[in-house]
């Protein structure tokens, strides 16, 4: 009796991640056999918030996708604080570029809230990749956005001030959430270090852009009230 209901909760854990894996976006081009075998070896993972799922110089080892939760890839800085990268949600992934030219991780990655992801090992991912040509064109999709929102933000960190990052992350996250109500992803100080700004700087650059009438803030809730004038700020 107990060997049966041990396996059929091994059955019904394996239904869930073949589900999971159906859902997720990088892998709905696969058909029904690469979908089993993309389940067989696909490796679920809960975590508690702050958790370190990678290291930095850590060995690649696969691909992670978040399935619920949350997590932040950023540097640790000499002086003990941290660099904030990119904020992943549910259904993001990470890991892929340091697997795909066999690299050490150059950022940390770690959980900032309680998490549920699935681990896909690299052999696993390049097999699939080489049968199914829609899903290697994804993988060359996701790397290439990687690619470009780097080389956004490096664009912003050089050229654009304080206010006009606000900015524009708020218009970012507006096209994202579809809608003129914003709802911060992050805590305010994981979003400013992901803006390269201090903490203090905004909180008062959220009180000005309040006071000038182009936002009202209610916690983590902003609502944008005159678009045109934050896109003009944008491209000032």
């Amino acid at each position: 009796m107990r060997m049966e209901r041990a396996r059929s909760q091994r059955e019904d854990s394996v239904h869930n991640i073949k589900g999971i894996l159906a859902n997720t976006s990088l892998f709905r081009m696969l058909d029904e056999r690469q979908l089993e075998k993309l389940t067989a070896v696909a490796q679920p993972l809960r975590t508690a918030s702050n958790a370190c799922l990678i290291g930095q110089g850590d060995a690649p080892h696969g691909l992670f996708v978040v399935v619920y939760g949350q997590v932040k890839v950023g540097f640790e800085r000499k002086d003990g604080n941290e660099k904030t990268l990119a904020i992943l949600g549910q259904n993001r992934c990470f890991g892929l570029v340091e697997m795909l030219i066999d690299q050490p991780h150059l950022a940390f990655v770690k959980t900032t809230t309680d998490s549920m992801l699935l681990h896909v090992d690299a052999a696993t991912v390049m097999s699939l990749a080489r049968e199914n040509f829609s899903f290697a064109h994804e993988l060359m999709l996701r790397v290439s956005r990687q690619m470009y929102a780097l080389t956004r933000d490096i664009e912003s960190y050089s050229l654009q001030t304080a206010r006009q990052r606000l900015a524009n992350y708020l218009l970012r996250q507006g096209r994202y959430q579809a809608g003129q109500l914003v709802e911060l992803i992050a805590s305010k100080t994981l979003i400013a270090s992901r803006l390269s700004l201090t903490p203090e700087t905004l909180s008062r650059l959220l009180h000005e852009f309040s006071a000038e009438g182009m936002i009202s803030v209610t916690g983590r809730r902003i609502r944008i009230l005159d678009q045109d004038r934050i896109v003009a700020l944008v491209g000032a």
